[in-house]
């Protein structure tokens, strides 16, 4: 059939990674896992990717890219670990035994964990976050953690990793929730290009209710810029360093916020063949001045593009609407 294409595998194949149960950790090329930090790490997020797949000792591992620390290879053997295999030493080290009795510890190397021991707490673990509600969930808790490390995770069948605790330092903690996941699944298309805008909220609320908290009177945006291309590769030429822009605009056109003011960027001409596939940016925004106070209610506009040469050949613009409460 001309003209179609079958873009990444069906994610119905995914149970098929061990034989015991579901798939806590697919790993197939072009995943990807966007999450939103809180606590802590209520001004950050972390973007997770499974960049490629390679052969190592006759073993099939795909690299995951976003962790802070590093790139790391991985694969799933027949008893529902993980592993992650370091191609200098020819080793592999345990970062998630999925298939472990509940309530019995294991050794661990997954990267930010302290002290080295982990357990399956439940395989029916409550979880309520932004992409739903679930008591499926498996949670992995660590073990022995004392002011800074992992505490908790949780993970969804066929899905991944939803949520991550941690402890920051004294009585700091931050977490990491799921906003967002492109997995394996099948899409029939022909050809197409696009790039999308996507925010968290069509409404955000500024909290004015004495005493007033800078992190809740000044309401926190997440916004994402997704370029997917389906069709042949394309060429994308930038005049620097810079990747893409976002602004936010009042009614009357004024520019509130730029996204890239006060960065600096290398200054020299970059050319990046794209596709097919998927690249995502993800921008979290303070909707309100540098003196801690909301922007005034209202209706706005928020605008994304890539910053490429020439005019804005790939853009898009998404209106939202703050509101105080008193």
């Amino acid at each position: 059939m001309r003209g179609i294409k079958i873009f990444t595998a069906s994610l119905l194949l995914c149970w098929a990674a061990w034989a015991g149960g579901p798939d806590y950790f697919p790993l197939q090329v072009g995943n990807i896992w966007i999450y939103q930090g809180g606590g802590s790490r209520a001004e950050s997020t972390l973007m997770l990717e499974i960049a490629k797949a390679e052969i190592f000792s006759g073993k099939v591992y795909f690299l995951l890219h976003g962790l802070p620390d590093s790139d790391y290879w991985l694969r799933m053997d027949e008893n529902g670990s993980l592993l992650a295999y370091d191609p200098e030493r020819n080793q592999e080290r345990l970062w998630y035994a999925f298939g472990a009795p509940v309530g019995e510890a294991y050794n661990t190397y997954v990267p930010g964990n302290c002290c080295g021991r982990a357990m399956i707490a439940s395989r029916n673990a409550r979880y309520k976050g932004p992409v739903g509600e679930f008591e499926t969930a498996l949670e992995v808790r660590y073990l022995d953690v004392f002011q800074v490390g992992l505490e908790r995770e949780l993970f969804l069948p066929w899905v991944g990793m939803v949520y991550r605790a941690l402890a920051t330092g004294g009585p700091s903690h931050g977490s990491y929730d799921l906003v967002y996941a492109r997995l394996g699944v099948t899409v029939i298309t022909g050809p197409e290009l696009m790039f999308s805008l996507a925010l968290d909220h069509s409404i955000y609320t500024a909290n004015l209710m004495p005493p007033l908290d800078p992190q809740t009177s000044v309401p926190l945006m997440t916004a994402r810029l997704t370029l997917r291309n389906t069709a042949e590769p394309i060429q994308l030429t930038f005049p620097s360093g810079q990747s893409y822009d976002f602004v936010i605009k009042n009614e009357k056109g004024d520019i509130l916020y730029r996204w890239s003011d006060g960065k600096a960027f290398t200054m020299a001409i970059r050319e990046e063949t794209f596709g097919p596939g998927e690249k995502d940016f993800v921008i979290q925004v303070r909707l309100g001045s540098k003196d801690g106070k909301p922007f005034p209610q209202g209706k706005y506009i928020a605008e994304g593009w890539l910053t490429t040469m020439g005019a804005k050949a790939y853009a898009a613009s998404v209106g939202f609407e703050i509101r105080y409460v008193y």
